[in-house]
């Protein structure tokens, strides 16, 4: 924890819990019976340069509502976003809780207001629906949301949840992410499924091969290297239909890395580098950022 100079926000980092940054302001007595936000000056960049009108959405509402914001150069000499008493009432926020605000329209002056609980349980709520989305359709608006709802991009939003997945131990995996249809032919979980396919291109994490269907879609297959683990992350590659025979039915040696992800195999005493993504992207931290 570090400690700002006298007159100026306390700043604390901590980890984020959801595999995102993301930052919070905490909440006074004072500004709460005033109905009103003050925001430290590091969000100066994101906020208007004069008093002015802006738009807020309130958590997860699709209507904005107008609010008045003053300037850290008008006389009240801080940012504030005023007229917030009933939404302060109405979610029952108290000293020292912990509001995120989020630029959604620099330009137009949008903005987004959560308190920091309910960010987070909507945030893990489209997660879990991701991870058990019976359909790509349904996927991938999961990982629309999922980028709307934390202000990511979605190509990131692809690795954050990988990571997510990784850091699961094989139960916890298994129990997220499960097949939602018994009699469905699907092998791999929807979610997991698309992960691996964006990340890899579906080019062979073996041989690198690849080629595309007259969809235009690539080709691939998906190997469970322990049939009895389940979906875990760390279980499975993306292959084309020449190495997934070979892990059938060729003489195999498979070679895992310290943390137990497969790096090396041997089709019959030949041998193939697998590429892991996990080690360009573990040592990513994701942090908590709060203004008091």
């Amino acid at each position: 924890m570090k400690l700002e100079t006298k007159g100026k926000p306390k700043k604390i980092i901590e980890k984020s819990e959801i595999n995102y940054d993301y930052k919070t302001i905490t909440i006074t007595k004072s500004r709460i019976e005033k109905g009103l936000l003050a925001i430290p000056k590091s969000f100066s960049n994101f906020l208007p340069k004069s008093n002015n009108k802006i738009k807020v959405y309130l958590d997860d509402s699709n209507l904005p509502q107008v609010k008045t914001f003053s300037s850290f150069d008008s006389s009240t000499n801080e940012n504030r976003i005023g007229g917030l008493k009933n939404w302060f009432y109405e979610n029952n926020v108290k000293e020292g809780d912990e509001l995120v605000l989020q630029l959604l329209n620099k330009d137009k002056f949008i903005y987004r207001l959560f308190k920091e609980e309910v960010f987070l349980k909507i945030t893990k709520g489209l997660q879990t629906d991701f991870d058990i989305s019976v359909d790509d359709k349904i996927a991938f608006e999961k990982i629309e949301l999922i980028s709307n709802i934390t202000q990511v991009e979605k190509s990131k939003i692809i690795y954050n949840e990988f990571l997510r997945l990784a850091k699961y131990s094989n139960e916890e995996a298994r129990k997220r992410l499960k097949i939602s249809n018994r009699f469905s032919r699907e092998k791999t979980p929807t979610s997991i499924r698309i992960i691996i396919e964006s990340i890899y291109k579906g080019c062979c994490q073996v041989c690198s091969f690849s080629f595309l269907k007259r969809d235009n879609k690539p080709y691939y297959e998906i190997h469970h290297l322990d049939a009895t683990i389940g979906h875990h992350p760390k279980n499975l590659v993306l292959v084309c239909a020449n190495c997934h025979r070979q892990f059938e039915f060729a003489n195999v040696e498979k070679i895992n890395d310290e943390k137990g992800w497969l790096s090396k195999v041997y089709f019959n005493q030949n041998e193939y580098l697998v590429k892991q993504t996990i080690n360009e992207i573990e040592k990513q931290e994701f942090v908590k950022t709060i203004y008091s």
